[in-house]
């Protein structure tokens, strides 16, 4: 080939080059726009903060519980990736169902229940000798010894170790009331326990209730506290189990819930609420409190967490 074949050889690469660079500078805007579309498609956009639906299950068994469809596991999944962060059943969901919600944007949290102890626990013959009393409004369920070694290490050994091999973000724990309940120090030492075992894990913890253990944790540890969030119940709502209603809560006891969760957040914790029942009108207030504090809250429409509106 001839020196003139070549370089007409090379201009020609190079025109075909600039040709190339030029028609992927016209359609990158319209493939960017293109892979949005699909992104957004696939996941759907979060309207909602926070939400709690321990009675959500992905079981085929369950279909009056949660929300149904033709094709149940679909649309619950969809539902919840609707929010920014859930607290979930562990026992209801799979890998392949958080690795979903991974993929969405969603955090999930892992309700533990630390201070009582349930009658449909695999574990019940076992520790129904812990007992303390009987947990009203909750037939099937007690509160429970956590000072007892084997019922700490139950919570951090076995369930907890379960709740991050499936791939959850962080841990949900329940009725740290029983500190309020039996004020005892060993109760309060092995409430302590347990948060210390869930170290290893390096996982996020939000602690439900509890406002007894938390108010002397952060009295004493401040600036070392074991758990990085609270969640509040009835806040601005107050509950009724015998009527499933919930009517305004009373002053002196909303005033103390908002003051507690106003020392929490100045320990440097996050704080969340959730209500039942609130209407149009409460709700209103309750966002534009959350709003201006940075709190984050959701209004349960019934008490078994079944479900919610996105």
């Amino acid at each position: 080939m001839n020196k003139y074949s070549m370089n007409k050889r090379k201009e020609k690469n190079t025109l075909s080059s600039k040709s190339l660079h030029h028609s992927f500078n016209l359609f990158a805007p319209f493939l960017l726009v293109l892979l949005l579309f699909l992104f957004f498609h696939a996941f759907p956009r979060k309207r909602e903060d926070y939400g709690v639906f321990l009675g959500i299950s992905m079981s085929s068994d369950t279909g009056e519980e949660g929300l149904t469809s033709d094709d149940k596991e679909t649309d619950q999944l969809l539902f919840l990736a609707k929010y920014k962060t859930v607290i979930l059943s562990p026992g209801s969901f799979t890998k392949k169902d958080l690795q979903y919600l991974h993929r969405a944007g969603t955090k999930s949290y892992a309700y533990i229940n630390v201070g009582a102890l349930e009658e449909y626990d695999p574990e019940y013959l076992r520790f129904k000798k812990l007992a303390l009393a009987p947990y009203e409004n909750w037939e099937d369920e007690s509160w429970v010894d956590v000072s007892d070694t084997d019922w700490q290490n139950y919570i951090t050994e076995k369930i907890a170790k379960e709740i991050a091999e499936l791939g959850f973000d962080g841990f949900f724990l329940d009725n740290f009331d029983v500190y309020y309940l039996f004020p005892e120090e060993k109760i309060y030492r092995g409430l302590d326990a347990v948060l210390s075992g869930l170290q290893k894990y390096n996982m996020p913890i939000i602690l439900n209730g509890g406002d007894s253990y938390v108010s002397r944790a952060i009295e004493e540890n401040a600036t070392d506290l074991l758990f990085q969030g609270v969640n509040q119940e009835d806040v601005f709502t107050a509950y009724h189990f015998d009527t499933n209603t919930s009517s305004l809560q009373d002053s002196d006891t909303r005033r103390y819930y908002q003051d507690y969760l106003e020392k929490a957040k100045n320990a440097g914790l996050s704080v969340f609420i959730l209500e039942y029942k609130a209407d149009k009108e409460l709700s209103k207030e309750v966002s534009s409190y959350c709003k201006e504090k940075h709190f984050q809250w959701y209004n349960a429409p019934d008490i078994f967490l079944t479900e919610g509106k996105a």
